[in-house]
């Protein structure tokens, strides 16, 4: 979820001719073998927009983008033509956002958490903020139900209602041992990756009095990234690239089931199936079958033009925030 803060590609799209861009695109294109089906797994490139892209995340017909403090709205209806609608100005910088309905939550860094209401996409709008009192930032954000969470890199993990978008509503907080990287739901787990300690699972049946499952102490120090899906937790150390995969079918329980060793440094990741999908900087996306987590392989890859930051993964549309574009894709399998 949570942004690289790695420097940001210079590279300039805008300059791209049609016909280049096109030409660019097509020679982009890889496949590799599916270790699940023994067929070509494609990434199928769609568009690139000239858009400032730090961060994205999309459901359905709508992505927000985000580069610095500015978030900009785009129409997917039809994804091989983008449409750029309108941005808005935040206050600081936006550090991870996540869209839900309406809405986008965005983690503002030491503003807190911003309601972002994309209800007219051409004037996107803030309708709500909480301000976390803290020395720190609020760093990432995500969905868990009709939650939303947050984490400062200060005070850890915080939990609100949002029924009410223009009053968000503090329901309580979570302080794990170090610093609270990234957050992401599961259920109802808050899974906090944390810094140095490694995986907090958090049970939060009851928002308002979350309860500790158990702590995965990471075999790493660097633990700075996770994603979920089913029932396993990925969580990323930043200085070995080590990726570790771990089983949540008990929360009280969680087992190493697996680990993943990525080729470069990990900026973002997202989880889908049995999919891991790495945004590795200038090494571009990568596609990671996790089935047997045992031996965790590669699916397929793509190089694209930039330093590829975050990744969103929408059904079978794959966005990458590739620093001065937006790049799209489709995998088929």
């Amino acid at each position: 979820m949570i942004a690289s803060q790695s420097t940001y590609s210079r590279r300039s799209y805008a300059a791209l001719s049609p016909r280049v861009a096109i030409t660019a695109q097509a020679c982009l294109l890889l496949w590799t073998v599916s270790p699940s089906s023994g067929q070509p797994s494609e990434i199928v490139p769609l568009a690139i927009v000239p858009v400032p892209a730090a961060i994205v995340h999309a459901r359905g017909a709508i992505a927000a983008v985000a580069n610095g403090d500015t978030l900009t709205v785009l129409d997917l209806s039809n994804p091989r033509a983008p449409v750029r609608r309108g941005s808005v100005t935040l206050s600081d910088r936006i550090w991870d956002l996540v869209i839900d309905g309406k809405f986008a939550y965005v983690a503002n860094g030491f503003v807190g958490l911003v309601v972002v209401d994309l209800t007219d996409p051409v004037e996107p709008t803030v309708r709500g903020t909480y301000t976390v009192v803290s020395q720190g930032q609020t760093v990432s954000v995500s969905m868990a139900g009709e939650l939303v969470l947050t984490t400062n890199n200060q005070t850890g993990l915080n939990v609100f209602d949002v029924s009410n978008p223009t009053e968000p509503r503090l329901l309580s907080s979570w302080l794990t041992g170090g610093y609270s990287r990234d957050v992401i739901g599961l259920g109802t787990l808050g899974l906090v990756a944390d810094q140095p300690d490694g995986l907090y699972v958090i049970d939060l049946s009851d928002p308002l009095d979350p309860v500790e499952s158990s702590i995965h102490f990471a075999e790493g120090e660097t633990t700075q990234i996770v994603a979920a899906t089913g029932s396993n937790a990925y969580i990323v150390d930043a200085s070995s690239r080590v990726i570790e995969i771990v089983n949540l079918a008990e929360p009280q329980e969680p087992v190493l089931t697996g680990r993943y060793l990525a080729t470069s440094r990990v900026a973002n990741l997202a989880a889908e199936g049995d999919n891991l999908y790495l945004a590795l900087g200038k090494a571009g996306l990568v596609i990671v079958n996790t089935s047997n987590p045992a031996a965790p392989k590669i699916s397929a890859v793509y190089d694209t033009p930039g330093t590829a930051q975050v990744v969103s993964v929408d059904n079978d549309l794959v966005l990458v925030a590739d620093g001065e574009a937006l790049v799209v894709l489709r995998r088929q399998r």
